[in-house]
C-alpha cells in the first residue's frame, strides 16, 4: 500500500512539473523577438486611430524605443531581462511637442506606456501589460524595412500629413513606382511625369535620397500638387514600410513627408 501511495505521488509531482513547462514555453515569447517596428493596433482596448499612424519600435542593443505616438515623434529608455522573458518596461519617454488636431490617441499611448511592466504574445503579435496583467497596448509587427518592399507602383495619398484631394483637384492621381534593383523612379507628380534615381547610404538599409529629377513641361491641373510632392521629394531621406499595403518616405527629421499606398 505504501509503495502504491509513494508511486502516484510521484506520477503527480511529475504531472504538475510538465504542466508548468508546457505552460512556461507556450507564453515566454524570447525577448530578442520585441527587436524592431510594431504598429499599435489598440490602447486599453479602444482602436488607435490618429493623424498619423503610431507605432513604437525597440532598438534592445541600444536600449532605445522610438516611434510616433500619433502626432509627435517619442523616444526614450527600454529595459528588459533576458533571464525573465516577459518583463519589460520603459523610461523617460519624451515626445515633440507639436499640436493635431486631435491629440486623444497620443495621450493615451504615453499614458500607457509608462504603465508597461510586461509583454505576451507572438513574433507577429503583442500585447504591452501593466503590473497586473491587464492589456495596455496591442501591437502588430512591421514588415522588415528593405529596398525589395518598395518595389512597384505606390499612390501618393498625402504630403506632409495633407491629403491629396484636399490640396488640389488632379486629372492624374500623383503615383511613385520604384525598381528597386536599378535603382530608378518613375512616376507623376501630380501633372508632369517625373523619372529619376535614387541612393542609399551604405550600411543604412532604410535611408534613401533622389538624385536629379527629370520631368515633362506641361501646364495643367495638379500644379499645386505637383510643387509640394516635389518639394518634399527633395528632403526625403529615408523611408519605413507599415505594412504589405502602406508606406511613407521620411524627411531627415523623421517626418512623413510622402505618404504612400500600394496599387
Amino acid at each position: 500500500m505504501k509503495k502504491k501511495n509513494l508511486k502516484a505521488m510521484g506520477a503527480a509531482c511529475a504531472a504538475a512539473i510538465l504542466a508548468c513547462s508546457c505552460g512556461s514555453s507556450k507564453n515566454a515569447l524570447q525577448t530578442s523577438a520585441l527587436e524592431g517596428e510594431w504598429n499599435i493596433i489598440t490602447v486599453n482596448g479602444q482602436k488607435a486611430e490618429a493623424e498619423k499612424d503610431p507605432y513604437i519600435g525597440m532598438n534592445l542593443q541600444e536600449k532605445r524605443l522610438y516611434g510616433c505616438a500619433g502626432c509627435n515623434r517619442i523616444m526614450g529608455s527600454l529595459q528588459v531581462d533576458e533571464d525573465k522573458a516577459g518583463q519589460l518596461s520603459f523610461g523617460q519617454v519624451g515626445a515633440t511637442r507639436m499640436l493635431c488636431n486631435d491629440m486623444t490617441t497620443e495621450h493615451a499611448v504615453l499614458a500607457a506606456l509608462d504603465k508597461v511592466a510586461g509583454y505576451e504574445g507572438s513574433e507577429k503579435e503583442l500585447t504591452l501589460t501593466d503590473g497586473d496583467g491587464n492589456a495596455l497596448l496591442t501591437l502588430a509587427k512591421r514588415p522588415a524595412a528593405t529596398l525589395a518592399s518598395l518595389q512597384g507602383k505606390w499612390d501618393i495619398t498625402a504630403v506632409y500629413g495633407q491629403a491629396v484631394a484636399d490640396i488640389e483637384a488632379t486629372d492624374q492621381a500623383p503615383f511613385l513606382e520604384f525598381n528597386a534593383e536599378e535603382k530608378k523612379l518613375h512616376g507623376n507628380a501630380g501633372c508632369n511625369i517625373v523619372n529619376g534615381g535614387f541612393t542609399q547610404e551604405e550600411g543604412q538599409p532604410t535611408s534613401l535620397k533622389f538624385g536629379q529629377l527629370i520631368s515633362t513641361m506641361m501646364a495643367g491641373p495638379g500644379m499645386q500638387v505637383e510643387r509640394q510632392v516635389l518639394d518634399a521629394l527633395n528632403k526625403v531621406n529615408g523611408f519605413v514600410v507599415k505594412d504589405e499595403h502602406n508606406a511613407a518616405l521620411l524627411d531627415a527629421n523623421g517626418e512623413e513627408a510622402l505618404t504612400l499606398k500600394k496599387q
